[in-house]
């Protein structure tokens, strides 16, 4: 944060930073901490981030009068001496976070903390994937939601999308398989619900969620694959999330990886990894109908477990593609972990020999031994965690200055 006008400069500490910087950086710290690791005492949070005990008394008053966290005695505490406070956070500041799916709407407000206070799904009815139909249904939701948890402080609404979104403005630039091209919905998304709105793809939201509370904690070279109609990747390089310079980073469903298809992919090319993998196409080559979703998908799985012989085949081929794009995936970015989402999480699972066979036998640096391979922890649930982190983050980073804005907060 910079001086007030008309104030002197802060003073520079030995650090290079200037008390009020130091000072916010520290409450960034302690906040994060508590948010993602949730109820500690004083005296961790004094070991943890190396401050002494009066700085940490003073930053938990500060995020105490700014009613972001509470503080509370230990319970059950026997020891002689006068036991450390416990700070935890307060679920009254709230993040919705979204999922705009192929099939459905996803909505959920989430706690400071990463407690999931409500949930609600809705699919979409037949030709209502135009960027106005989904607007009105999600905002309905979020209406929904909200009036279910009066005296709230919502933050805002993160969303995630199944397509490129542009980082610098929310612009959707390609959701092939919701049919849009450079819609600004998060423009039009929130004048419509009347709060900041933070939009996402959807696997790069995935990959957030997985590492920071999921099945990539402690990972700092990460993949994430979330497969559904449309095949999506997220990734995070020593910890860093892989962007590109303008987000679009990760678009792993187009590869090419078959030179004799004839299919042609939403995106208007043949031979695209989602074309081999996708739900629709492993459900067309079992001999049911498009459109079935993780249920549908289901569906196959146990057909080809009771011995139906379509169905085996079809998973056999599903789970070949499926190793064949897993080892490119290991090529081009060699991981410490890859994290596995959506439908592509039943079929690894199903046919997991055949993956890993097909791994082994293309893989060029690092052997499928060497690398993890791990369904969500989440399952088709981690794209909205992780729009809900994108409200949080600009809290997490500076939570006096975000608290004093009145654009997309509404009041306690």
């Amino acid at each position: 944060m910079s001086p007030r006008s008309g104030s002197p400069p802060a003073s520079p500490t030995k650090t290079g930073l200037g008390q009020e910087e130091l000072r916010r950086n520290n409450l960034s710290a302690l906040l994060t901490r508590v948010h993602v690791h949730g109820a500690i005492s004083r005296a961790a949070l004094t070991r943890d981030l190396g401050l002494n005990r009066s700085t940490i008394g003073g930053l938990a008053t500060t995020l105490e009068e700014l009613g972001l966290v509470a503080e509370r005695h230990p319970s059950g505490v026997r020891a002689s001496g006068r036991p450390s406070l416990v700070l935890e956070p307060r679920r009254d500041n709230v993040a919705v976070g979204i999922d705009i799916g192929v099939d459905r709407i996803v909505t959920a407000l989430v706690a400071l903390g990463g407690e999931v206070l409500q949930r609600r799904q809705r699919r979409h009815a037949p030709g209502e994937h135009d960027v106005e139909h989904v607007i009105d249904s999600a905002a309905q939701m979020v209406n929904e939601l909200l009036a279910g948890q009066p005296g709230v402080r919502c933050l805002g609404v993160g969303v995630s999308i199944p397509g490129a979104v542009r980082q610098a403005d929310g612009l959707v630039r390609f959701a092939p398989n919701l049919g849009w091209v450079d819609q600004p919905f998060t423009e039009l998304f929130s004048q419509r619900v009347g709060m900041r709105v933070f939009t996402g793809n959807d696997a790069d939201l995935g990959v957030l969620s997985e590492h920071l509370r999921g099945a990539a904690v402690g990972y700092s070279d990460v993949a994430y694959l979330n497969g559904s109609v449309g095949i999506g990747g997220g990734f995070l390089v020593g910890g860093v999330p892989l962007s590109g310079a303008r987000g679009y980073a990760g678009e792993v469903g187009h590869l090419f990886v078959d030179g004799h298809s004839t299919e042609r992919c939403r995106c208007g090319n043949l031979g695209c990894w989602e074309t081999k993998v996708g739900e629709n196409h492993l459900l067309t080559i079992a001999g049911r109908l498009p459109g079935g979703g993780p249920e549908g998908v289901a569906d196959v799985i146990a057909a080809a477990d009771a011995g139906e012989r379509r169905a085996i085949a079809a998973l056999d081929e599903v789970g070949r593609w499926v190793g064949v794009g897993v080892r490119t995936v290991i090529n081009i970015f060699d991981p410490e972990i890859i994290v596995l989402g959506g439908s592509m999480t039943a079929v690894w699972e199903a046919r997991r020999d055949i993956v890993d066979t097909t791994v082994d036998q293309w893989t060029l640096m690092t052997p499928r031994r060497d690398v993890v391979i791990r369904p969500s922890a989440f399952g088709l649930d981690s794209p909205w965690r992780g729009a809900a982190e994108l409200v949080f983050a600009p809290l997490l980073a500076h939570p006096a200055r975000v608290l004093d804005r009145t654009e997309g907060v509404l009041p306690a």
